[in-house]
């Protein structure tokens, strides 16, 4: 196909770049059946078509039965919606008579264990256009990040980028190239040569069905020969957090070692970050394709680019854009480097986005996976808020506790939770507002699963369980009605109880009775992941109301003691405010925490839910040692919803899904 651009940007091209934008979700389940996991592959994930309602097909591969998932748009129609093997979609449109593109976006999912991919499909409007807002513009000769505002009806992924240098000797130099709605992005790098040199940024679309489609726009870049700039100036990592938000216009570079190489699915998505021996840490993003080795040391000039901020789970962050190859200076394998080790008590604010090392950790909560929610909620739109991570509690031997963080994305998020003890490197975060809340002062993201070094048998650990109660009953173990169902770890005499209860039940349960019903764990194998008859279940809450274990005895043990259980209320209308307390003599009940449930997710619902339960741990106070009785009770201490509302007395669901006392070796 003949372009017409050629004729008036250059005679003969003498080099090209093709840079193709694709959007792609890819996630992977660990399964864990004996039969062969579930494969499932789609051809084309973001498929374009034009505006006359014409069709294309999505090849499917797989070796299971696979569906296609609700598509909520009119314009579209599809055949073939289910398949089992290898198959084939097609996709028809209606004309689209708009001046503006259309898009839509679907799931195809295995029907068995729910592995999915995202597709997206865009039709073209019937007059599309690539509009820049300028044609020509003149860059200094140090590194420089360059946004042009681009105005177009066709979509990013569907415009391709090329380049066109006037002399081949003097080629490579723009780079980071990104196409974004509304938006034109590229680096100039460093020009050491004494001449200045000139670039042709070539931006079209063309329809590979009609030789009669062929839109595009360019700009010409003039980049100005080597200054007398020098050398840049080493900088510590306190003067460049120190700098202003906006582009940083100093010849100023910093040495440290790459920590996060831009690739983990645990944390944000090409979000580097290099790290000062004291455990300052910087995060920057690249749109050219950085390759780093864990822990390299490099140094990284920072002119030219831009100090800007992110969100992630409610705190904001620093962030340098604009970095490319030819802001790397120097590159080298650091073999000595190693992540500063911590307990959780040392960290500070200064950590943030630092990666660590957390000594002497444990899961508070030894069962389950990383990540403990039904995966079917994974492929649901309306659940994604819900599902974007999973916070699992760990505790250090100094008595010290924060969360765990593991996306969904994570391959191995159904794996278990190792019971021993032993390192977790990660990288130190808040989360202050998420599913779950408010998750405390810091929390850790680990970048692969290798970075949680903890021993599997917890007989390697620091801690035992005192009592517990994580039990899967089965019909006919206990009678309807009883007054308590025996701990699974500890005494038998250990009870735990609903007050002015009307007994525990296997099925249902009357008024102010106590029903067992299915907990997710997300290392239970298979697509269901749940715990049959695992969790007590109940609905006579309100302001005094409460759960109470009793009759367990501490004597001889005088290390620290810490409290573990799993909880949520139903959406909407269960009780949300609850504290713990304990009493050594049934009568003078003393605070330790307070603590807010959230509602169990619910079909159409996204928000200010989770997508199974929440676990909690807190150290208990040493009075409480080497007694020979100690009580705690979990009280809910108002009527308020988990909604915000007001719920009746008896009111809405809570539920509690696991209950344990742990104590130091």
């Amino acid at each position: 196909m003949k372009k017409k651009y050629y004729k008036q940007v250059l005679s003969s091209v003498l080099w090209a770049v093709p840079l193709l934008l694709f959007l792609a979700v890819v996630t992977g389940c660990d399964k864990e059946d004996i039969e062969a996991p579930e494969t499932l592959e789609v051809s084309n994930l973001n498929p374009v078509v034009k505006a006359d309602g014409s069709s294309v097909s999505v090849d499917v591969s797989s070796n299971t039965t696979w569906k296609v998932g609700t598509i909520e748009a009119d314009w579209l129609t599809v055949e073939n919606t289910a398949g089992t093997g290898d198959g084939q979609i097609l996709l028809s449109c209606d004309e689209n008579e708009a001046v503006q593109a259309r898009a839509t976006e679907f799931f195809v999912v295995t029907v068995k264990d729910g592995v999915y991919h995202k597709v997206k499909l865009t039709q073209l409007s019937s007059d599309p256009f690539i509009t820049l807002e300028e044609n020509e513009i003149e860059a200094g000769s140090r590194p420089r990040n360059h946004e042009i505002k681009l105005n177009s009806n066709i979509p990013a992924e569907a415009i391709t980028v090329e380049i066109v240098y006037e002399k081949e000797e003097s080629s490579d130099w723009v780079v980071g190239i990104s196409v974004e709605a509304g938006t034109f992005k590229f680096q100039t790098a460093l020009n050491t040569t004494d001449e200045e040199r000139v670039a042709n940024i070539i931006l079209s679309y063309e329809d590979t069905e009609s030789e009669d489609t062929e839109v595009w726009d360019k700009i010409t870049v003039t980049q100005m020969a080597a200054g007398n700039d020098g050398p840049p100036e080493m900088k510590d990592f306190d003067y460049v957090k120190g700098l202003p938000l906006g582009g940083i216009d100093e010849n100023i570079a910093v040495e440290g070692n790459i920590v996060s190489t831009g690739s983990s699915g645990n944390f944000r998505n090409n979000t580097y970050i290099i790290q000062d021996e004291n455990s300052r840490a910087i995060a920057f993003e690249s749109a050219d394709n950085l390759i780093f080795d864990k822990y390299d040391k490099v140094q990284l000039l920072l002119d030219g680019s831009e100090i800007g901020t992110f969100e992630d789970c409610g705190t904001e962050y620093r962030i340098i854009r604009g970095i490319s190859t030819a802001s790397i200076l120097a590159q080298e394998a650091d073999a000595g480097f190693a992540p500063q080790p911590v307990h959780i008590g040392d960290l500070t604010e200064d950590h943030l986005l630092a990666v660590v090392t957390l000594q002497d950790v444990e899961f508070a909560v030894p069962h389950g996976g990383y990540t403990n929610f039904h995966e079917y909620y994974v492929t649901q739109s309306y659940a994604d808020y819900a599902t974007k991570h999973y916070p699992a509690p760990i505790r250090d031997i100094e008595g010290n506790d924060m969360y765990l963080i593991t996306n969904r994305e994570v391959e191995y998020r159904r794996n278990s939770v190792p019971g021993g003890s032993g390192t977790i490197t990660g990288v130190v975060v808040k989360i202050t507002n998420s599913a779950y809340g408010n998750l405390g002062e810091f929390s850790i993201r680990h970048l692969e699963e290798p970075d949680i070094a903890i021993d599997t048998d917890p007989a390697n650990g620091f801690s035992e369980i005192l009592v517990e109660w994580e039990k899967a009953w089965v019909s006919g173990e206990f009678a309807d009605g009883v007054d308590n169902l025996p701990p699974t770890t500890g005494p038998s005499t250990a009870t735990l109880q609903k007050d002015n209860s009307a007994g525990f039940h296997f099925s249902s349960a009357p008024a102010n009775g106590v029903f067992l019903i299915d907990k997710y764990r997300g290392d239970k194998p298979g697509s269901n992941t749940i715990i049959s008859r695992s969790s007590y279940n109940v609905n006579s809450w309100g302001s005094g109301r409460y759960w109470v274990m009793d009759n367990v005895s501490t004597t001889g043990i005088t290390s620290s003691l810490s409290l573990q259980f799993e909880a949520n209320s139903s959406t909407g209308n269960g009780p949300r405010d609850f504290i713990v307390e304990y009493s050594l003599d049934g009568e003078n009940w003393n605070q330790i925490a307070s603590y807010q449930l959230t509602g169990q997710i619910a079909p159409n619902q996204s928000e200010h839910v989770v997508a199974g339960y929440k676990m909690y741990t807190y150290k208990l106070p040493d009075v409480l040692l080497n007694k020979p009785n100690i009580k705690i009770r979990l009280m809910n201490i108002n009527s308020t919803s988990v909604n915000g509302g007001s719920t009746a007395i008896p009111g809405g669901t809570s539920r509690l899904g696991y209950f344990s006392i742990k104590y130091h070796k």
